[in-house]
């Protein structure tokens, strides 16, 4: 990440909650260099938002010295380092918390810079992941019919192929514009700057997608994490094309496509179970006053170790007859959200490489009738949340 040109973060604060004694008690938020351990990347906040790391005693109360911090007309955001073993202090608007031990591990600027673009880019989009129970039932293709019912209300898409194989882009036909591909992206970036990465990706009807080439797809999570966490800033939604058996991040909504046969609805029924107890793979969106707690510390190094129940719907595609649509919602616990009939036309677009989702028909329809159940159940969430 180039922090040479300008500032990073100009409008945001880093702040670090001493973990030693303080002899002097409590005391204004100051610059005292002793306060700053060695190991600290005290230079990437210097250069990132253009002024030294504060410090606060370890007799006054993180929370407020943030929040006083917040209060000054310049400061946007506040990153709140607190060292291990000292309790967490909850989190508001604008302040995103930080471990001080793993800022001041080898990578830990990059880390930090992470965290400076999650203060200042808060994820405000939604995330919708399609995947299928096997290959062959039109998952991705039924996400591009979602993703352009959902355009079309006026909401901002974007679109990422998270396929190691990154074939998403073929199904779109001629309609992508010239842009980055996963290949072009670095693979252990930890964060992107959402305007730069948006304007520098290929558009499909005017929503930004991120997919791959001959040269492959997505090269791990921590890739794929930073650029949904960048997409997710400036969007309303984000589509997410899940590869079979991958884990979705733990606040997306989950259309799981499957097949009346006998093996889909077996795949179906073990990953419906697999994904209402996943790992994240990115941090928690902003709650619903814009909190963000920016933890991303999980064993598999993809996001924080805690979990939370997925909203899994089902996508029934009318291929086999050993099972009911309501046997299937019995098998994988899930609500049967849309029933996709086979569309000769659909399948005919693809094979001659034109967009799948021209034309009028019942997968436009259903599509459309998926989005309007996303709008209720995020309308439902606002109404919860207030």
């Amino acid at each position: 990440m180039d922090t040479t040109t300008a500032p990073l973060a100009p409008n945001v604060r880093v702040l670090l909650a001493a973990s030693d004694a303080d002899p002097g008690g409590a005391r204004a938020v100051t610059t005292g260099p002793a306060a700053i351990p060695e190991d600290f990347p005290a230079d990437v906040v210097q250069a990132c938002t253009g002024l030294a790391p504060l410090t606060v005693g370890p007799r006054e109360h993180p929370a407020q010295a943030a929040r006083a911090l917040l209060g000054e007309p310049e400061v946007a955001g506040v990153v709140l380092v607190t060292p291990e073993g000292r309790p967490t202090p909850p989190t508001e608007p604008g302040i995103v918390l930080g471990d001080l031990h793993r800022c001041c591990e080898p990578d830990g600027a990059d880390h930090l810079i992470a965290l400076l673009l999650a203060v200042q880019h808060p994820p405000q989009a939604r995330i919708v992941a399609v995947t299928g129970a096997r290959g062959g039932l039109g998952a991705s293709t039924f996400l591009l019919h979602v993703a352009r019912a959902c355009h079309a209300l006026g909401n901002r898409v974007a679109i990422v192929d998270a396929d190691p194989a990154g074939g998403l882009g073929l199904l779109m036909g001629e309609g992508v514009l010239p842009g980055l591909r996963w290949a072009d992206l670095p693979a252990d970036e930890p964060a992107f700057r959402p305007e730069k990465l948006v304007t520098a990706l290929p558009a499909w009807l005017g929503m930004p997608v991120l997919t791959g080439d001959g040269r492959g797809g997505a090269r791990g999570p921590q890739q794929i994490r930073a650029a949904v966490d960048a997409l997710r800033a400036e969007h309303d939604f984000v589509m997410l094309d899940l590869p079979r058996g991958a884990t979705p991040p733990a606040d997306a909504t989950v259309l799981l496509t499957s097949g009346l046969d006998l093996r889909s609805a077996v795949a179906a029924e073990a990953l419906s179970a697999r994904l209402k107890t996943p790992r994240r793979l990115g941090p928690p969106p902003a709650g619903p006053a814009g909190i963000v707690a920016a933890d991303t510390d999980a064993a598999d190094g993809v996001g924080p170790s805690a979990a939370a129940p997925l909203k899994v719907y089902t996508v029934v595609r009318k291929t086999g007859e050993d099972v009911t649509p309501d046997e299937l919602a019995l098998m994988t616990r899930t609500e049967i959200i849309a029933i996709l009939p086979h569309e000769r036309a659909v399948v005919q677009r693809i094979a001659r490489g034109d967009d799948p989702t021209r034309g009028r028909g019942a997968l436009r329809s259903q599509a459309r009738a998926v989005v309007d159940r996303l709008l209720a159940d995020g309308a439902d969430l606002l109404k919860e949340a207030s």
